[in-house]
């Protein structure tokens, strides 16, 4: 039975803290998460967490506590909330509980961990989950073909007259909203993101002695895809750079690296000024790192203004269909649908440089760690596969966890911070995506391409993707920012639209994949890695 979620629905119980409480809570909390159709591995790890609370909570206060368990939905958002008055205890910190390690990684940014609150002398464990839905890029791809149904009706029964009219009063100002709208959220919704992904990385290096050097070669492999990625775009899109001298190239440089500091703090996020916007925010992120405990109440405010800004990065792009059909429509009508023609050649550039990437992880961990290619696949392709009908990274965390730790054989010290790290930082696919779109959209306008707006175009792409979340919205924000800055005109982004589906439906897969290959390799060379279990059929 699949429930069907109503606006507000909560079903709050008193329990008395016990053994027995914890089974009943537990045995509820599944029923559940399977009414709401939640993938097999993910349910087991949040029930395995609320119990591993309540626990913690058992073993602190003791039987008899009265503790309150709530149900539902909040604003059609799926929550499980725990109340238990008392001091203030959090169970997420407890040594020794599986859900330190847990939410203690970056986890919380897909929506799977639980956050802890005290207020009033109330101790509050809530977790805030995602609803899985079939795979977005489905609802835009119907965006599509509907917009190109209506697009083709128009042009072939309404006199050219009406068009223009429609054009004029309907579908320009409907447009203009939207890039309005692209552009007043990316700022926001980027700084909040970069700034509170590189808090949880900065306290996750910090407490985990492998942390820091896993992040920097994340960060790395990402990087020189992309480089490797505008090399081969070069060729494609038969781009010609700006001639110029040795000092015109310096002085670029310099002017490059002198116009990221703004002038101020709020103009960076009224323009979406990208690089501004992730400059202010790594600062403010160490900042707060530095002074450690003395900011645990503005890094607290910082990722609840984050939370809420995720949340409306996910309008943004539950708005994105109807848009797509508007701007469709907009586009045949008036006669601007040259760019999408071409979208095709970086749409398969993308594709053949993913699949070439997957293909050679898998083929180096299958030689180097003497495990057959077949089953190396074999074992990567359940994971791969809900995380491809879903395209969504927190529908497969279950999954992925059980596939690192029981198939591949990574430890589950490693797997623990490595993997949530990694679905959150580790865009390789989603980077190659909005990379090659990018500078295919660049060409198309006209728009000067020398090797100062190369480098300027990989580090924006690259430094957005790792520090943006995988969620529904943000991608699209992120195109605003790197266009904002690049000086691509804002009816590009009505292809990043186009882009943004055609990309969307393998990169959460490719990126998760290539994650657990090279976990593995890490794996292997830090001494994590069982390789009679990576070899086991």
């Amino acid at each position: 039975m699949r429930l069907r979620l109503k606006l507000n629905t909560i079903q709050k119980t008193e329990f008395k803290l016990s053994a027995e409480a914890v089974d009943t809570i537990a045995v509820e909390v599944e029923q559940f998460l399977r009414a709401l159709s939640f993938e097999r591995a993910n349910i087991l790890r949040i029930r395995l967490s609320v119990e591993e609370a309540l626990l913690c909570w058992l073993d602190h206060f003791g039987e008899g506590k009265p503790v309150f368990f709530s149900l539902g939905t909040r604003w059609r958002v799926p929550v499980i909330v725990l109340d238990l008055a008392g001091e203030a205890y959090d169970p997420t910190a407890a040594a020794g509980n599986d859900l330190n390690a847990w939410s203690a990684t970056l986890l919380s940014d897909i929506g799977l961990a639980p956050q802890y609150a005290y207020q009033r002398g109330i101790n509050t464990l809530l977790f805030r989950l995602r609803r899985p839905r079939r795979n977005p890029a489905l609802n835009m791809l119907i965006a599509i073909v509907v917009g190109l149904t209506l697009g083709l009706l128009g042009r072939g029964f309404l006199p050219e007259t009406i068009q223009g009219v429609l054009i004029q009063t309907t579908l320009d100002p409907i447009r203009d909203v939207f890039f309005r709208i692209m552009n007043a959220m990316a700022g926001p919704v980027i700084f909040l993101t970069v700034l509170v992904s590189v808090c949880g990385v900065g306290s996750l290096t910090a407490g985990v002695k492998t942390g820091r050097k896993m992040l920097l070669r994340l960060i790395t492999v990402t990087s020189l895809l992309a480089v490797l990625a505008l090399f081969l775009s070069i060729p494609v899109f038969s781009i010609r750079f700006q001639s110029g001298g040795m000092s015109d190239g310096f002085a670029s440089v310099l002017d490059f690296f002198l116009n990221i500091i703004p002038n101020d703090i709020l103009s960076p996020l009224i323009t979406g000024d990208g690089a501004q916007i992730i400059l202010m925010a790594v600062i403010l992120a160490n900042a707060i790192l530095v002074a450690g405990s003395q900011s645990e109440g503005l890094k607290s405010l910082m990722e609840q203004l984050n939370n809420a800004s995720l949340v409306i990065a996910n309008w943004v792009g539950m708005l994105s269909p109807f848009f797509i059909v508007v701007l469709l429509i907009l586009g045949m009508w008036s006669g601007s649908m040259e760019l999408v023609r071409g979208c095709w050649r970086p749409f398969l550039l993308f594709l053949v440089m993913t699949a070439s990437a997957i293909l050679g992880w898998l083929l180096w961990v299958s030689r180097s760690r003497k495990v057959p290619f077949s089953l190396l696949v074999k074992k990567l392709t359940p994971s791969f596969l809900v995380a491809l009908r879903t395209a969504s990274v927190d529908a497969a965390v279950g999954e992925n966890l059980l596939c690192c730790e029981k198939k591949l054989g990574i430890s589950e010290e490693l797997a623990t911070y490595g993997l949530p790290m990694g679905l959150v930082i580790y865009m390789p696919a989603s980077t190659l995506g909005t990379l090659l779109f990018t500078v295919y959209a660049a060409k198309y306008y006209g728009i000067v391409i020398s090797p100062v707006w190369c480098i300027t175009v990989t580090a924006l792409t690259v430094a957005l993707l790792s520090a943006s979340p995988p969620v529904t919205g943000v991608n699209l924000l992120a195109y605003s920012a790197i266009f904002t800055w690049l000086e691509i005109p804002s009816d590009g982004l009505m292809i990043a639209l186009l882009a943004d589906v055609l990309f969307g439906f393998f990169t959460a897969a490719a990126n998760q994949a290539m994650l657990q290959l090279d976990l593995v390799i890490q794996a292997d060379r830090m001494g994590y890695l069982n390789r009679d279990i990576l070899r086991k059929k």
